[in-house]
């Protein structure tokens, strides 16, 4: 029963790191800016430059979407 114990306390800090380092990178991204960190990326071609274009479509604030109800 012993082993049980750490095994579930193992867990429990892999979830607490976890949390901590997505606050941690959520402050960095909300301090520099998102935008800001992709144009480093893309400069340093740490990611692809198809991926930087699929992120882009995402995050931009345009809607190209046109939709007919009739559709």
């Amino acid at each position: 029963m012993d082993s049980e114990k750490k095994t579930d306390k193992k867990i429990i800090y892999y979830v607490l790191g976890g949390a901590a380092a997505g606050a941690v990178a959520g402050y960095i991204v909300n301090k520099v800016g998102f935008k800001n960190i992709v144009n480093v990326l893309k400069t340093k071609k740490i990611i692809p430059e198809n991926l930087i274009k699929t992120i882009s479509e995402f995050t931009s604030n345009k809607s190209d979407d046109n939709f007919d109800l009739d559709d």
